[in-house]
């Protein structure tokens, strides 16, 4: 008898919770209704990648788990506000990455890319301030260093 093929969303179900780190493959198995062995299958190799996630927002919850409906209503809207920036300015940065990377060799200039990407570094301090992330990234920007000649003694 043929095994009846595996809807693809229960697939895709299956592979984000082996990607929590929260689940054994028999766990799985188990809470899908599937066999151990198409679990291996779907899982095999693929990492356990989204535990750090996991952490971080159940830190997330804990912190808002004491605090009145007030508070949490103002924290979700700042994280989400800020979130929303974040991935424009993400977005907007692999745009710009691209565009560069096809026009490589072509009219526009490699200077004209950097002075795209400062722009958008810049409206991003402006947007979200300066975060300690942004001033790092900002200190690691690489530095023109000039060599003067120094008068013969």
């Amino acid at each position: 008898m043929a095994a009846i093929p595996l809807n693809p969303d229960k697939a895709a179900q299956i592979i984000a919770d082996w990607r929590t780190g929260e689940y054994s493959q028999q766990d799985l198995a188990d809470k899908h209704k599937v066999s151990k062995g198409k679990v291996n299958q779907l899982c095999k190799g693929m990492p356990q990648d989204m535990t750090a996630i996991v952490t971080a927002g159940v830190q997330y919850r804990q912190g808002l788990a004491e605090q009145d409906d007030r508070i949490v209503t103002a924290v979700t809207e700042v994280v989400d506000e800020r979130t929303k920036h974040l991935q424009f300015f993400t977005n907007a940065s692999l745009k710009n990455v691209s565009v560069m990377m096809k026009k490589i060799g072509a009219e526009s200039s490699i200077s004209e890319h950097r002075q795209a990407q400062t722009a958008l570094k810049d409206a991003k301090e402006t947007v979200l301030g300066k975060t300690p992330d942004t001033a790092i990234q900002i200190n690691n920007e690489p530095r023109r260093i000039e060599f003067v000649n120094a008068p013969d003694a």
